[in-house]
């Protein structure tokens, strides 16, 4: 993946003609949620001299990134230029990353001349001198903005009638470079190979930090003897390929990363035969940010429901790349992976957007991720934190790279979803379809065998088939035609007397065989006791009757998977109805057209 991460790194840098320091500095609204800027504002006097002038507002511009020379450094220290983001105690960040970066010069070997170190000097006492009002007036500022816009605090110069940020001043420039050098140079080593381009190099760097899932922060974490010297060992990366890495990260992150039905990911393509070899057309999708400002806001089909959503547009390309979907999540500095897929190639996001299609088709309905996400969100509907995560990532993986899901597990989760919606007359509905267009999809893909019998022509064949193998044994027929038959007698009782109470004799969907195998009865009993056992509703149980005898006696099907059936047939039952009444039909049967 990294080596992935570099490619993409190395070509926006070729393409950009980006020098090292605009790899290094960072866009403080990454995330886009700091919008304003507080400038402490210094001025220079008629004898040359430095002193503090105001402190304000002002509104964040992208433009000036450059100038804000922004470069986040450790949580509770210095950043490496006095620009930092506000943290929940403003106090503290003043103290700690503006006036405490100037801490660096109590070193005597800094790159940097007399009249420079003597700037500088100029610039802490000031800020020094005022700190109580400008911690005051930090404060101030951050208490009177809502608390979803987030803060940025930097130095702002006026020469006469010019200003300057501390990106104009080339001594920022100088220590931020010398800074990220001095840090890499504590853990490396010389003539060595880089693990990333596998070229031997005369300076490695062992202390890598793009990602933050890869820390030597704890002894235990380095390999070769637990010795903080040979710590480089771990993974060696040469200069060049960490700025290849950094760049690349940062443009997956601000252009590169989706929503999964929720769940961020980044999108990261690996040229298999070399960037050089990738036709033009299909590099601007990843590297060329106005194509894919473009691609993004097109109307377009998504299995995902990320309206920004572009592998739509990669399932057509060739296979000489590969994609590698990295689910990340982060926490302030720390960084876990949830999942890492590898090695997707085109063909197969094609075959998947082809299940999709033929499912559409099916269910007259748009499938997406979102339907299996459904099911698996929460394990209770009233917990904030969504806690199923890793089993939707699951399937997710086993989709991506054709690996089988199991038939019985998923259905425990789709009727725990289903009983949930039933019990509390939500989207019963919604809930059972989507799990029909789930399992389809996954049969399509060949992720789920379904058992298969031969069985004799009956009158509802054609509405079988159309299913595919979900429903080739009898019992599932069977079922499903009962739970069919069990609606129109609902809305049979609904029509008359504007309540269901034959709902208790499902028991919440939790029926065993012997609770289905005594339903039947009861359900013709009572449309006979309405005068609404007709002719239609004699042929569903008469089918629903012969298929149930065909299963004979021992089901052997898990209590989910008997009520999953069932549910099927009381949600289709609009389908049931066109066939059973071809031309007038009873006035409570209301189908959909």
């Amino acid at each position: 993946m990294l080596v992935a991460v570099k490619e993409i790194g190395q070509l926006r840098i070729k393409q950009e003609k980006l020098d090292p320091l605009e790899v290094l500095v960072e866009d403080p609204d990454s995330n886009g949620s700091y919008k304003k800027v507080i400038a402490i504002v210094l001025e220079q006097k008629s004898d040359g001299a430095w002193d503090f002038k105001e402190v304000g507002p002002e509104e964040y511009d992208k433009s000036k990134v450059m100038r804000y020379l922004y470069k986040s450094g450790a949580a509770n220290g210095a950043d490496f230029t006095p620009t930092a983001r506000v943290s929940g105690k403003p106090g503290v960040t003043f103290d700690n990353k503006i006036i405490g970066w100037f801490d660096i010069l109590e070193e005597r070997d800094l790159p940097i001349s007399k009249e420079e170190r003597e700037f500088l000097n100029q610039i802490k006492e000031a800020l020094s001198k005022n700190a109580d009002y400008l911690k005051n007036e930090i404060i101030r500022i951050r208490e009177e903005t809502p608390n979803k816009i987030g803060i940025v605090v930097t130095l702002k110069f006026r020469q006469k009638s010019e200003e300057k940020y501390v990106g104009d001043f080339p001594v920022f420039k100088q220590l931020l470079l010398y800074q990220v050098d001095e840090k890499n140079q504590r853990c490396a080593a010389k003539n060595k190979v880089c693990s990333i381009c596998g070229e031997k190099k005369d300076l490695v760097i062992g202390n890598l930090d793009t990602y933050a899932f890869y820390t030597l922060d704890k002894i235990g974490y380095i390999t070769s003897g637990f010795k903080e010297k040979d710590a480089w060992k771990n993974f060696p990366v040469c200069r060049e390929c960490k700025f290849a890495l950094d760049e690349g990260k940062k443009y997956i992150e601000n252009h590169l990363t989706f929503k999964f039905c929720g769940i961020k990911y980044n999108l990261i393509p690996k040229f298999i035969m070399g960037a050089e070899m990738i036709p033009e057309e299909v590099l601007d999708i990843f590297a060329n940010t106005s194509k894919l400002v473009s691609l993004k806001q097109e109307a377009i089909d998504r299995i995902t429901t990320d309206e920004d959503d572009i592998l739509y547009y990669l399932k057509d390309i060739k296979d000489v790349i590969a994609l590698n979907f990295l689910f990340i999540n982060k926490t302030n500095a720390a960084e876990r992976i949830l999942l890492l897929i590898e090695d997707v190639f085109p063909s197969r996001i094609r075959r998947i957007f082809d299940a999709k299609y033929k499912t559409d088709a099916v269910f007259s309905n748009t499938f997406t991720f979102g339907s299996i996400r459904s099911f698996f969100a929460k394990s209770d509907p009233n917990k904030r934190e969504y806690d199923l995560d890793g089993y939707f990532l699951d399937i997710v993986d086993r989709v991506f790279k054709g690996r089988p899901v199991s038939y019985h597990f998923l259905l425990k989760f789709i009727m725990k979803k289903v009983r949930h919606e039933f019990i509390n007359d939500g989207y019963f509905y919604q809930a059972v379809k989507d799990g029909l267009m789930t399992i389809y999809f996954l049969q399509t893909l060949g992720l789920i065998e379904m058992e298969e019998e031969v069985m004799e022509e009956r009158v509802f064949d054609g509405l079988f088939a159309k299913y595919g193998p979900a429903f080739e044994t009898p019992l599932k027929r069977g079922l499903f035609l009962m739970g069919a038959l069990t609606e129109l007698l609902l809305r049979k009782q609904y029509k008359e007397r504007g309540a269901k109470p034959f709902m208790k004799n499902l028991k919440s969907l939790k029926m065993n065989e012997s609770d289905f195998k005594g339903l039947l009865p009861k359900i013709q009993n009572k449309l006979e006791e309405y005068n609404a056992f007709d002719k239609g509703k004699r042929i569903l149980a008469r089918e629903a009757a012969n298929y149930l005898l065909l299963a004979q006696d021992k089901w052997q099907m898990p209590v989910d998977e008997l009520n999953f059936y069932f549910a099927a047939g009381m949600n289709m039952v609009d389908e049931v109805a066109r066939i059973i009444y071809p031309d007038e039909k009873p006035e409570e049967i209301q189908i959909q057209e």
